[in-house]
């Protein structure tokens, strides 16, 4: 997985002990290449394929195997707790309508990773094992998890009428609006978390946190930002655009960025090559963009809805390729090829959300073929141990279960 933030030697090290470990006990192309398992739980193909049933189901599994102590995810790439592991434990916490749940869960987080002088939260967490320190181990926020994180509170806060939540999430967006959002020759971007090294050569960015409707609920929560929350929302869809044009096949690359000065060559939108190998491809970053749109063309008013219909009708290249081959590798380089030739989990829930907004009459037969052979009846897909394979699954099927707005 490509590394989220540049990590300075020492803790590298210690990221490359835990990787070692992790490879002994797990396969390392355990996640793409598992076999169906023999005995596995399909739901029904066609319109009644119990979706809220299955969501339901693999919920309960990621909680036992997952939450430790109910209270925090440990990441099998990191061998600790990340932020973002805790924002979808969060989120499905409150789509499931469990608050005692949630309650635990943001108690250990606001206690563990809250930063000393502002409300973020830093985005990785060590638990003493594989050789890491036990405490917060980088102090540096990752935007996405806080974003999801207070988008969570502020929802919750409403559902379950707890004043405390709201404000808990109000002081966190007011925190991003100020150290993660950066206005540049009128239009805003969202920077990916307090590093010095985001804002360098160039701004670095990261499609798949663009969510325009977490932007539009922080505007009606955020009154003296309102207007730049509101923007923001707006000029993501632009964004998101031209990142992904930068690929052959249009898909988002995991990392892009915007140029300080407009050159001769034209476009601001550039790729950003600092996070290493894979920066340019379509993987384990980017696969969220489409969670993202699809949640957006469902909570979103329009014209926002629209446009985040059109990006997913407009860059059908996953599902295409799905039709063409009838197997899903483990993402694609920015020239449009597998990134490996062995079965992958993580670009299924974007299928099915690109066939979703073209037939969504046939998004159980489609489950049956794409991941119900995958499926185990504990309420897994692929593994038992990936806990990010697990979320980004979950959470392209929830997507498909909202209505609209």
């Amino acid at each position: 997985m490509i590394d989220r933030f540049p990590i300075p030697w020492p803790q590298c090290l210690l990221l490359l002990i835990a990787a070692a470990t992790l490879t002994v006990f797990y396969p390392a192309q355990g996640m793409q290449g598992a076999a169906p398992p023999a005995a596995a739980s399909k739901p029904e193909a066609g319109p009644a394929w119990h979706l809220s049933s299955l969501l339901q189901q693999s919920w309960q599994f990621y909680k036992g195997r997952f939450l430790v102590d109910g209270a925090h995810v440990v990441s099998n790439t990191y061998g600790g707790t990340i932020s973002e592991g805790q924002s979808y434990a969060l989120l499905k916490a409150l789509w499931m309508n469990e608050p005692a749940t949630f309650q635990k869960i943001w108690q250990w987080t606001r206690l563990n990773l809250k930063r000393p002088h502002d409300h973020l939260l830093g985005w990785r967490w060590g638990d003493g094992e594989f050789g890491t320190s036990k405490g917060l181990m980088e102090l540096d926020n990752a935007a996405d998890a806080d974003q999801d994180i207070a988008y969570a509170l502020l929802l919750a806060g409403r559902q379950w009428n707890r004043p405390d939540y709201t404000r808990d999430g109000l002081n966190i967006v007011k925190d991003l609006w100020r150290l993660n959002v950066q206005l540049l020759d009128g239009r805003y971007y969202l920077i990916p978390g307090t590093w010095e090294g985001f804002k360098e050569e160039y701004l670095t960015l990261d499609p798949s946190y663009l969510a325009p409707y977490v932007y539009r609920e922080f505007a009606r929560a955020d009154v003296a930002n309102a207007a730049g929350w509101t923007q923001l929302a707006d000029d993501s869809y632009d964004v998101l655009e031209a990142c992904t044009n930068l690929t052959r096949p249009k898909l988002p690359p995991n990392w892009c960025a915007v140029k300080w000065q407009e050159d001769h060559q034209g476009s601001r939108i550039i790729f950003s090559d600092r996070q290493g190998d894979g920066s340019r491809d379509f993987s384990y970053d980017a696969f969220r963009v489409y969670w993202r749109m699809a949640m957006d063309a469902r909570l979103s008013p329009v014209p926002g809805r629209d446009r985040a219909k059109a990006y997913l009708k407009n860059h059908p290249f996953l599902l295409d390729y799905w039709r063409q081959h009838a197997t899903m590798p483990e993402g694609f380089t920015a020239q449009g090829l597998p990134r490996t030739q062995e079965t992958s989990g993580f670009a299924m829930g974007p299928v099915l959300v690109l066939n979703h907004f073209q037939q969504p009459a046939q998004d159980g037969a489609l489950y049956q073929q794409l991941l119900a052979p995958h499926y185990h009846a504990e309420g897994y897909w692929f593994n038992d141990y990936n806990d990010f394979l697990h979320s980004v699954i979950w959470l392209h099927l929830y997507a498909l279960s909202l209505k609209p707005a």
